[in-house]
């Protein structure tokens, strides 16, 4: 039995007129999506472009300096290497 941990997009309609795209961490038995850690999104959007765009905003992060938290949440620094 093969099991795994992977990332996938999930829609949930809340029965409001509200629908949510969110990226989780969906759990896998024999290759087929079996459960997913509700609450524990990676990633939030309304629609799967918004996502899209949202994650490549997220991936430029990858290219600035990491930012700090000084003092008791006061300002935030960039890291120095």
């Amino acid at each position: 039995m093969k099991k795994y941990w992977d990332y996938r997009i999930v829609k949930k309609d809340w029965k409001n007129g509200l629908i949510s795209y969110d990226i989780y961490e969906v759990y896998y038995e024999n290759d087929k999506p079996d459960s997913w850690i509700w609450g524990k999104n990676v990633l939030s959007g309304d629609s799967k472009e918004h996502l899209e765009e949202r994650l490549i905003s997220i991936n430029k992060a990858f290219e600035k300096p990491v930012l700090e938290v000084v003092g008791d949440d006061e300002k935030l620094i960039e890291e120095r290497e």
